[in-house]
């Protein structure tokens, strides 16, 4: 009786199988690698490429970056001017220029008649265009509260406060909503500010987060400024006022020559 014989096939291994294929694929990725080297070795051997040259572009590059950088911060620092007055210091961008008075001019709020000393004006321009003046006061009262703005900080009771002031003189309070109006917020000689377009208000009561504006929107007292009448009066109140049509961009370069402005 014959025996039957049988081809018995070998199976592969699936694992051995991967594995040979990821060998082959890192195989492949490093000759490729080694071609790129070598052809990159044999160009920078023939001369095809110059390190130096490479490396000098890359300082070059890096190089004017940086001076780039370096003149626009200069051009930055020449655009802006220091002024230096008698009374005040500010600083300025190129164009803008104040103008200090004194004994009596700069301002047509005082009383007719009497002398003055010390500084009795102020007047901020851009060019020829006066933006701003700031003139000594004297002569004139205050009763009651007129008006007073509304911001989305305010103080109910403060209002109330000009209220009850108000009746007992018997004058009605006007108020202003600015609840939902565009501001900006500095401080000026020491006072917190608010200017609603080319209205000035400061903060009454300091130290806490609501802002309580005065009545007399455009007077206010200014940290170490002063003038001396004929009589010995010293008066400290000033009146501000910014020119109407002057454009936003420029009121906001005013907001910032006020906050830079020191008492010398």
């Amino acid at each position: 009786m014959e025996e039957e014989i049988k081809n018995v096939t070998p199976q592969e291994n699936p694992e051995e199988k991967n594995n040979g294929g990821v060998g082959l694929i890192i195989l492949n990725v490093f000759l490729a690698l080694l071609t790129i080297f070598l052809l990159g070795y044999i160009a920078y051997k023939n001369g095809y490429i110059d390190l130096n040259n490479i490396l000098n572009l890359k300082k070059a590059e890096d190089s004017s970056e940086q001076k780039n950088t370096e003149q626009e911060d200069t051009q930055e620092e020449e655009s802006m001017n220091v002024f230096d007055g008698e009374y005040i210091s500010a600083i300025l961008p190129e164009g803008w220029t104040i103008q200090e008075y004194e004994d009596g001019d700069g301002t047509d709020m005082l009383v007719e008649g009497v002398t003055y000393t010390g500084i009795t004006g102020i007047h901020i321009l851009k060019g020829t265009t006066l933006v701003m003046e700031i003139g000594a006061v004297s002569g004139i009262g205050f009763v009651g509260c007129p008006e007073i703005p509304l911001f989305d900080d305010s103080d109910p009771a403060y209002t109330e406060e000009q209220e009850d002031m108000n009746e007992e003189v018997d004058m009605d309070l006007e108020t202003l909503d600015y609840t939902n109006t565009a501001h900006t917020d500095f401080v000026f000689l020491g006072k917190s500010m608010r200017r609603v377009n080319t209205d000035l208000y400061y903060d009454t009561k300091a130290n806490n987060n609501t802002f309580e504006p005065q009545c007399e929107k455009g007077f206010m007292t200014l940290n170490g400024l002063s003038f001396i009448d004929s009589y010995e009066y010293e008066g400290t109140a000033y009146y501000t006022k910014i020119t109407s049509g002057i454009p936003e961009e420029d009121l906001l370069v005013l907001d910032g020559i006020l906050a830079s402005m020191t008492v010398n």
